[in-house]
């Protein structure tokens, strides 16, 4: 496995293929659209619950709602795998790429468990 062991999950406004060039590397990634759960009615909690239950934290650009989300569960004793926040800056594919391969090759799961992260 590549990286240090944090499992991925990209929520619908990641690129659909990112998850896909993550595993051909050794990564473990789902995607949004891979889980079924692509549609914009799918509220963020739904997708943050999808991957609390099955161990990935979360890789988002939609920031402001995961950072409260992430207040919420915080102040409900909720627990979750990690919220990686991606910068709107951050707007290419091969961008996006190298940024969470560093993320991935230099964060421990332990260090991501029920904590919201800055995509570096």
């Amino acid at each position: 496995m590549a990286g240090l062991g944090i499992a991925l999950f990209t929520d619908e406004h990641v690129y659909a293929n990112l998850a896909r060039a993550l595993r051909q590397r050794g990564d473990d990634a789902v995607s949004c659209q891979e889980a079924g759960l692509v549609s914009r009615r799918v509220a963020d909690d739904a997708q943050l619950v999808y991957a609390a239950e099955h161990g990935r934290a979360i890789l988002t650009y939609d920031v402001i709602d995961f950072i409260q989300l992430d207040h919420r569960w915080r102040a409900q004793g909720r627990r979750h795998a990690g919220i990686i926040a991606v910068p709107s800056s951050v707007n290419s594919f091969g961008q996006l790429l190298r940024r969470v391969i560093a993320h991935l090759e230099s964060t421990c799961p332990e260090t991501q468990y029920d904590t919201l992260l800055w995509l570096p």
